[in-house]
């Protein structure tokens, strides 16, 4: 059985309660515009139904926390675009991965094991 390590920063956000998230995410001081630079220069252009994914992200870290692991967001993801065509409508939308380009562009940090470079895939 493969254990996780997580690291003090990812630990100390899921013990965090709603008002401590939500403030995290004011003092970020987000906005769409951040976003589409970012992924302008990822080659990018954000579009309603990325807006959809990245609100989804940010609304289930303020209610959540960050995952533990990409994979419970990318289950999550799927389950919550499953009518729009699940896994294959969001990696459509986000190439670099829905959990790891979504949680950039919605400047959250992303959850261990986004990115497995041993077999070359990103959730």
């Amino acid at each position: 059985m493969t254990q996780y390590k997580i690291n003090a920063q990812d630990a100390e956000t899921f013990s965090l309660d709603i008002d401590e998230r939500r403030s995290e995410l004011v003092k970020q001081n987000w906005n769409r515009e951040k976003s589409q630079k970012l992924a302008t220069s990822e080659g990018l252009t954000l579009h309603d139904e990325h807006w959809a994914v990245i609100n989804y992200l940010r609304n289930s870290y303020l209610e959540q926390g960050v995952p533990r692991y990409a994979r419970s967001l990318a289950r999550d993801l799927k389950q919550q675009f499953s009518k729009q065509g699940g896994n294959k409508y969001l990696r459509n939308l986000f190439s670099g991965g829905p959990v790891t380009q979504g949680c950039r562009l919605a400047n959250l940090r992303t959850p261990a094991n986004a990115i497995d470079i041993s077999f070359g895939t990103s959730y």
